[in-house]
């Protein structure tokens, strides 16, 4: 059997609840694409500083750190179909409140309910496609589930990039104004809103309940592995944190492009990362998976490097391009792999200190980052970004991905 006929073959025999929660991530990744493309000239565009631009993009992730873990523990307690469908509701009504927010202290409040309904998400998504995959197919299913949450933020950016010049003739105001944005975020919260339908059809069976206790010990039984799954997370995290949240606005700055431009840039770039996505088993096949996520990782940084340096427009769009596709093919690798090293029973525990590991790291850097752009401003971060990126591949590396042995 060719490998391209084993991987359609290993996609085929997804169980349903799988195939619910790819319909779930196809949804949420096109909601998700318009309200990060637009957020950041969102609160630019009602007058506040980049310093608190940057706080606001911190506490997301800040949310993560300090809820990723009671998340973890109280997994099997609130059961992966209720805590993604709360996940997922606190996260719409944070977008509707962000874009209704009169003051600061509104997209505080707001920005910390994203955090909390995306922290729900990401530590229950992880375990929810482990428990509902059976291992030879595990691989797929977690590069399909982040190649088709990348493809619809494809749509979601080309379609959104358009959103507030549609809005601000409908609205008669300009395309760049706070209310063209506001409409903009009200038709990602409906799409957020729509997401929930597959989660709700998803069919779950009890889940045996163990006392949190128990499964905070259990969380760090293999202390040494924890550890070398944490450092990396942390080292990567940190250098993304720096950047990734702020490719809208460097590209405003440095190139002084349009949104639909914007939006057009956002949607290549989705596209390149599902389709490097969905060779990343391939590869994993080839390498193994740890293995591969190195060297992807190691293969990104020139690329980083070209958009940040080069003056020439189409130079860095190539840079940000081929740098998304490669840094992120890895991911959903990581992902299985990690869930792969614990049992069952701990999955949801430590794939929240992956989370909080991983986020807390990302909001310091970006509370740094809105600091040091009003000052020293883009040049820095992305030699900063780059070393960070070096260091924690080179880590991974080292930790796993010296034998394949080491991926038992």
């Amino acid at each position: 059997m060719s490998i391209i006929a084993d991987y359609v073959r290993r996609i085929r025999r997804f169980p349903g609840n799988a195939r619910l929660f790819l319909a779930f991530s196809f949804l949420f990744g096109f909601s998700f694409a318009v309200y990060s493309l637009f957020f950041n000239l969102y609160i630019i565009a009602r007058g506040y500083n980049p310093a608190f631009l940057g706080a606001l993009v911190a506490l997301p992730m800040g949310m993560n750190l300090v809820f990723a873990l009671p998340v973890g523990l109280f997994g099997n307690r609130i059961g992966y179909k209720r805590g993604l469908i709360i996940g997922a509701a606190a996260m719409t009504v944070s977008i509707v409140g962000i874009a209704l927010s009169p003051g600061a202290i509104g997209l505080i409040a707001f920005s910390v309910l994203n955090g909390i309904g995306n922290s729900i998400l990401w530590v229950m998504g992880v375990p929810f496609m482990a428990a509902n995959s059976r291992i030879e197919e595990r691989t797929h299913l977690f590069s399909m589930q982040f190649s088709l949450n990348t493809f619809s933020g494809f749509f979601g950016f080309l379609i959104g990039g358009s959103l507030p010049i549609m809005f601000a003739h409908v609205l008669r105001c300009g395309s760049g104004a706070p209310l063209a944005y506001q409409a903009t975020l009200f038709t990602s919260a409906g799409v957020m809103a729509i997401a929930v339908i597959p989660l709700a059809l998803i069919s779950e069976p009890p889940r045996p309940v163990h006392t949190e206790v128990l499964r905070f010990r259990a969380a760090f039984a293999q202390p040494t592995l924890i550890i070398k799954l944490l450092i990396p997370e942390i080292v990567i995290g940190f250098g993304a944190g720096l950047l990734v949240p702020y490719f809208n606005v460097f590209f405003k700055q440095q190139f002084a492009v349009s949104d639909g431009i914007l939006g057009t840039l956002f949607a290549g770039q989705a596209v390149g990362i599902g389709i490097a996505t969905l060779a990343g088993p391939l590869l994993a096949a080839r390498w193994g998976k740890v293995r591969a996520v190195a060297i992807t990782q190691f293969a990104s940084i020139p690329f980083l490097l070209m958009l940040g340096y080069s003056p020439l427009f189409v130079v860095a769009v190539v840079g940000f391009l081929a740098r998304a596709a490669l840094m992120n093919m890895g991911g959903p690798l990581y992902s299985a792999f990690t869930m792969e090293k614990v049992g069952a029973g701990r999955r949801a525990a430590v794939n929240g200190l992956l989370t909080m590991s991983w986020s807390g790291s990302f909001a310091i850097a970006n509370w740094i980052s809105g600091r040091l752009q009003g000052t020293v401003g883009f040049s820095p971060l992305f030699l900063f970004t780059a070393v960070a990126y070096g260091v924690g591949a080179g880590l991974v590396y080292l930790f796993f991905a010296r034998s394949r042995a080491s991926e038992a």
